[in-house]
């Protein structure tokens, strides 16, 4: 997200993955929940299609999301979206012709990447406040009753 790591895709498929003995991915990413053939980007120059193919074996464990949505079926990528590999290596879909400097704020980013999380904290904070209110009301009308 900082401009400062760009991937020119080639045509066809553009591997994104992990390094080992037997494979060399084009986009080398590492760490925890990393395939070694994480995804597929197929391009075509012809119309400038970007499509995201997920990792067949295990969605769950070998996650992308494009937008905060969990890929797992093929996605056409259009200008400026936003593709999360794994948990923690996301990248902004550019297409120069449309903008060469196009951005995204990597608070932003972080915060549609995490938004199950926070969604789940949302909720039960929610949860507790209800309690508290119901263990106060309690309270009050056994003060009442006494």
């Amino acid at each position: 997200m900082s401009g400062k790591v760009k991937f020119p895709m080639m045509q066809g498929d553009n591997i994104v993955g992990k390094k080992n003995k037997e494979f060399d991915p084009d986009i080398l990413v590492s760490g925890a929940g990393i395939a070694n053939r994480h995804a597929n980007l197929n391009f075509s120059e012809d119309d400038r299609q970007c499509k995201v193919i997920p990792n067949a074996d295990d969605n769950d464990k070998f996650k992308m999301k494009v937008n905060g949505q969990l890929v797992t079926d093929p996605v056409v990528l259009n200008h400026g979206d936003r593709v999360l590999v794994g948990n923690h290596h996301y990248f902004l879909f550019v297409d120069p012709i449309v903008n060469m400097e196009e951005e995204f704020e990597w608070e932003d980013a972080m915060k549609e990447a995490n938004a199950d999380t926070l969604q789940m904290f949302d909720n039960n904070t929610d949860d507790m406040v209800r309690e508290l209110k119901e263990k106060e009301e309690k309270l009050k009308k056994e003060a009442e009753e006494k």
